[in-house]
């Protein structure tokens, strides 16, 4: 098992019997790796990261795991879109957040931010987004729901990330309620929901950037150096 596993059991204190299970059914379904070297074991990577977080955060049985992490993953936003129309703020280092994106590509920035940078995302005023909380909604199966707080000590950013369960791809509205009803027949209404901070963030960047091969920092400069479109440090 990959030492993966225990860094996030430990980081979210959650017993690693329960993020053995989880890691089970993501790496059976390619939602996390399964080999590598480096000094812990297997090489990591963010949305290992990101996809172990999300299945621990997400509640429900351990079986749906990927399915839960893979709809959670492609869950978006489009920055702006029910703020009063006026258009975000710019992230300077990260300036995927202002434009149409998911919650995937948007934690694995980040983490690959903090770990390559020290956690220096910047605003247009250079100003470093220190806080940092995610929260997590899922409510059996219906739809998926995240949201995303940035905040640099004076002003701060809250994204929404929403994606409908598959069963609605392509129905009309005039059927939306009953397939809502069907999904939730025999279920009831009860609704999970988890909150991680900016110190999870840090703690699985650092594990991030300490367990993996030696060239892992210039390595996630380059990954950051491509998704914003800045020269490689």
């Amino acid at each position: 098992m990959s030492s993966l596993v225990p860094i996030v059991a430990e980081t979210l204190g959650l017993p690693q019997p329960s993020m053995n299970v989880l890691a089970m059914t993501l790496r059976k379904n390619g939602l996390i790796s399964s080999g590598g070297r480096g000094r812990g074991g297997a090489e990591m990577r963010p949305p290992d990261v990101t996809n172990l977080l999300l299945a621990a955060m997400a509640g429900g049985h351990a079986k749906d795991a990927h399915e839960i992490v893979a709809r959670l993953r492609e869950a978006s936003v489009t920055p702006g879109a029910n703020q009063y129309d006026d258009p975000p703020r710019p992230i300077e280092n990260l300036p995927l957040f202002m434009q149409p994106h998911s919650l995937g590509a948007a934690l694995d920035a980040i983490l690959v931010s903090y770990a390559a940078d020290g956690g220096l995302i910047d605003d247009e005023y250079q100003l470093p987004i220190t806080n940092i909380s995610l929260t997590v909604t899922f409510p059996h199966l219906v739809c998926y729901r995240a949201e995303l707080w940035l905040d640099n000590g004076s002003e701060n950013w809250t994204l929404r990330y929403h994606r409908n369960h598959p069963a609605f791809d392509g129905v009309p509205k005039d059927k939306m309620n009953d397939v809502a009803r069907s999904l939730l027949a025999g279920r009831g209404d009860l609704e999970f929901t988890a909150r991680v901070t900016s110190t999870t963030f840090y703690d699985l960047a650092q594990a991030l950037e300490e367990s993996a091969a030696d060239n892992t920092a210039q390595q996630l400069r380059e990954t950051l150096a491509r998704k914003t479109g800045r020269q490689s440090l």
